[in-house]
This record gives structure tokens, C-alpha cells and sequence, in this order.
């Protein structure tokens, strides 16, 4: 009779001191919050099923007097139950106008739902989501609905599996893709992004008329898509929503990596340049090569058919050919500079000063020769077998001017060690031999240089030999002064 009495009266006591504690919080080095579900009687409990809701926390409130209700609820269901193992979730329910509606869930695998209670995946989330922060991890389509339209997106960037019939693309091997739809919000424009087939990306442009209006699919262009006639240069040609430069057309330029046309497709094929019509220069213009004016050019670097007339400067790099029999002040006329890169004969007999007049700048680019030398032309510009005289000469030196004597660095020749070098050689030392400069001439500008270079080494020995002057005076004196 004991034995049986004992568990009624454990039972008794722990649901008193239940009834005693339900307020207080937990507390202690391991404080536990404990619902224990089991079937059956508490004197023969059975086991739990799988079904089993096995413990629920809920946040109640009075609304009204003799009203109340439900908040927020935390509940666990058994899935699985067998002897040594317990699977179960969780489900996070939150009240609305409608009442109690389950939120989320934590499966016993670990699947975490948001608006869904059976997520396929780690996390799987119904409807828009939104991180302020950095996002890691894999993006999936949503292939729920394939076929239906674009609705409203907002400040989001989203990805959806689509039918291309549905989109209005055109017919395809793949009949779906993928739509990537970028939403920044803030009263921009959306873009669309669609790929999935074989022709590559599409892309399109919310329409400013509406919300869920969109303007025609345009396909971003790579080298494949870009066509045109074969050495047929491209040019801009209009606008396109706005962009002056986002089409583009034939130009009146043709390349055929060997010959260039302009206004004509068939460029002559002894010539790098053919022009189909009238042309304007406005600037100068170098020809380093053969160039005819109204007809073709045969032998000469310039054939003139007819009157030329040049009013600025004219540059030519090859003979140059005037008749020398017109009866006019003078064989060649020009009205500006002149450069002449070759030979230009003129009549010599004319009955004029000099064999050659310039009433302006001249420039020779290249060995100019005045008189007949004897020696053969070197590496010099100008050669004159005779005197030359000018009011003033100036000379560029390509290298330093000899002040670096007076730098500390300089290593000054003793007097001693100069007069050995004049014994042996006859000169000084840095300045070419007399027969050296018979053989190859005299350079103004280096030998200047080194005069230069030979009076600054000499003020630096005069200066040094005034101060052993006056330092032997001073010990002169002092000697003198002594005896005294």
C-alpha cells in the first residue's frame, strides 16, 4: 500500500512546487527551462510520437477584460521518436490582424525557412530580402514561375528563371534563361539582364512611361555581331536614345590594308592614297614620294598640269623641275618658305646677281656645298672652299662649358708634369696636334672650349703661385725682423 501511495505523492509535491516557482526566473550555474513531453498517464507515461508538438513558450496579453490573446509563440514538433533518438523543429509564430500565423522555421536538419516551413535549403527565404552589409554565398534563380511577366522590383537586385516566348524574345534552341534585374531605386531607372540561350546577352531599359513598362531587348554587341563591307571604315551615323554615338554606319573611307581610298572603294593600286574628288588642304603637306596634280606622275616627284600657285610654305623631297625658258622676272617663284630637300637647278645664265635668289627665309636640309672643295664632303652641313665673313658668329656647344676646372673634384695638372708632356709631345695637353688639325680642320666651338679650358688651369696655377709668393714674403719678413 506504501508503494503505490509514494509516486502519487512525488507527483503532488513537484506540481506544488511548480505552482509556487512558474514566476521566478532560473537561476543557478546551469539554469534550465525544462518541458518534458510524454503520452499517457503521469503514473505509466508512454512515449512521444512523431507529430508530437513537445514543448510551446507563449507571449500572451489582455487586450480587453475577459479577452485574451495570443502574441508570440516558440514551439518544437517531434519528427522522429524511437528508443535513444528524438528529431524535432522549431517553429517561430507572431500574431497580425489575422491572428497567430507561423514566420519561420528551424528543421531538425538544420534548414532555416523564412516565410516558408519547408525551405530545401540552409537558408530559403520567401519574398524580398534586404542586407545593409556585406552577402557571401551562391544566388539562386527563382524558377517558381517561368512564364510570367516582370512585376514591380524595388531597390533590390533580383534573379529569375523566365520564358523567352513570355519576354518577347525571339525563337531559340533554349526556350528559358535568366533574368537579372537590377533595381536601385530612389526614382532611377530598372535594367534587365537575360541570358540562357545562344545568342548571348540581351538587355533592356524600365520604360519611363510606367512602372512595369519595359522598352525593347537590345543585344550587347561583341566582335561576332559587328559586320559592315570588308575595308569599309565605320562612322558614327545618328542617335539612339539619346547617345549621338551608339550606331554606326559606312564612312567614305576605304582600307585595304595596303591602299586607302577616299570617296571611292577601289583606290589606285600604284598609289597609298586615292582621292575620288575636289581637295582642300589647308595646312602643309610633305610628300615623300612621287605626286602628280591633274594627271599621273611619271619620273619627276611633282607634276603640275596647268598653273600652280603656292601661298605658304611648300616642301618638296625630290627634283624639282620649273621652265627655265618662261618669260618671267625669274626661273622660280615663291610666295613663302621654301624647303628643298634635293637638287634645284636654275639657270645659271640669267643675267641677275647670284645663280640663286631668295627674298626670304631659305632652309637647306641636307650638305650644302659653296664653291668646288677639294676634299671629299664628311659629316658637315656646310662646305666653303673660300673665305667666309659675318658680322657675328654663335656657336652651340653640345657638351658642358669648362668651368668644371674651378670644381674641387678637378684634378689640376702640376707645372712640372705639363712641362714633361710639351717636352715630349710639342703641345699642350688636351689640345690636338698642329698635324692633326692640317689633316681633319679646326672645330670653332671645341676649340674655344678647351682655350678656355687652358686659361681657367692657368689662372688656378697663377693663383696658386701668388700665395706661395706672399707666403714666402711673410716668412721673409719674420726672418728679417728676427736678426734685427
Amino acid at each position: 500500500m506504501i508503494k503505490h501511495l509514494f509516486p502519487l505523492a512525488l507527483i503532488v509535491f513537484f506540481c506544488g512546487f511548480w505552482s509556487t516557482q512558474s514566476a521566478a526566473q532560473a537561476s543557478g550555474v546551469k539554469p534550465e527551462l525544462i518541458m518534458y513531453r510524454h503520452n499517457g498517464g503521469s503514473v505509466t507515461p508512454a512515449p512521444a510520437a512523431a507529430g508530437n508538438i513537445i514543448g510551446t513558450i507563449k507571449w500572451n496579453a489582455l487586450t480587453a477584460i475577459g479577452d485574451i490573446r495570443q502574441g508570440a509563440t516558440i514551439k518544437s514538433t517531434a519528427n522522429a521518436v524511437a528508443p535513444g533518438l528524438l528529431s524535432a523543429n522549431m517553429v517561430f509564430s507572431t500574431s497580425g490582424a489575422a491572428g497567430l500565423h507561423e514566420r519561420a522555421i528551424i528543421t531538425s536538419d538544420g534548414l532555416v525557412g523564412i516565410g516558408t516551413m519547408n525551405p530545401q535549403y540552409h537558408l530559403e527565404i520567401l519574398g524580398n530580402t534586404h542586407t545593409s552589409g556585406r552577402f557571401f554565398g551562391r544566388i539562386h534563380f527563382d524558377f517558381n514561375e517561368p512564364t510570367d511577366l516582370p512585376s514591380s522590383y524595388s531597390d533590390e537586385a533580383y534573379f529569375e528563371r523566365k520564358s523567352r516566348a513570355q519576354l518577347g524574345l525571339g525563337l531559340n534552341t533554349y526556350a528559358n534563361g535568366g533574368t537579372l534585374t537590377l533595381a536601385p531605386g530612389g526614382g532611377s531607372l530598372d535594367r534587365q539582364l537575360f541570358t540562357g540561350g545562344d545568342d548571348g546577352l540581351w538587355t533592356r531599359s524600365q520604360d519611363a512611361a510606367g512602372a512595369n513598362a519595359w522598352s525593347a531587348w537590345q543585344k550587347i554587341l561583341t566582335s561576332a555581331d559587328i559586320n559592315g563591307n570588308v575595308g569599309r571604315l565605320p562612322r558614327f551615323t545618328g542617335a539612339n536614345l539619346g547617345d549621338p554615338s551608339s550606331t554606326l554606319g559606312n564612312s567614305q573611307l576605304f582600307d585595304d590594308g595596303t591602299h586607302v581610298g577616299v570617296g571611292t572603294t577601289n583606290p589606285d593600286a600604284g598609289s597609298l592614297l586615292t582621292v575620288e574628288g575636289n581637295t582642300r588642304l589647308n595646312g602643309n603637306t610633305f610628300a615623300n614620294g612621287n605626286m602628280g596634280l591633274g594627271l599621273a606622275p611619271t619620273a619627276n616627284r611633282l607634276e603640275v598640269l596647268g598653273a600652280s600657285r603656292f601661298n605658304g610654305n611648300a616642301s618638296v623631297g625630290g627634283n624639282l623641275d620649273v621652265d627655265l625658258s618662261a618669260n618671267i622676272d625669274g626661273a622660280l617663284q615663291v610666295g613663302g618658305n621654301t624647303s628643298i630637300n634635293a637638287n634645284l637647278d636654275v639657270d645659271l645664265n640669267a643675267n641677275v646677281d647670284g645663280s640663286l635668289q631668295v627674298d626670304g627665309n631659305g632652309r637647306v636640309d641636307g650638305v650644302m656645298i659653296v664653291g668646288n672643295p677639294a676634299s671629299t664632303p664628311g659629316n658637315h652641313e656646310l662646305y666653303v672652299n673660300g673665305s667666309a665673313i659675318a658680322e657675328e658668329v654663335w656657336v652651340k656647344l653640345q657638351g658642358s662649358w669648362p668651368d668644371y676646372v674651378f670644381e674641387p673634384a678637378y684634378e689640376l695638372k702640376p707645372l712640372a708634369e705639363v712641362a714633361s708632356f710639351i717636352e715630349e709631345n710639342k703641345h699642350l695637353p688636351g689640345v690636338a696636334p698642329a698635324a692633326e688639325m692640317a689633316q681633319n680642320g679646326l672645330s670653332v666651338g671645341e676649340m674655344q672650349k678647351v682655350q678656355m679650358e687652358k686659361i681657367e688651369e692657368l689662372f688656378l696655377h697663377v693663383i696658386a703661385l701668388e700665395k706661395r709668393i706672399r707666403d714666402l714674403e711673410t716668412e721673409n719678413a719674420a726672418l728679417k725682423a728676427g736678426k734685427n
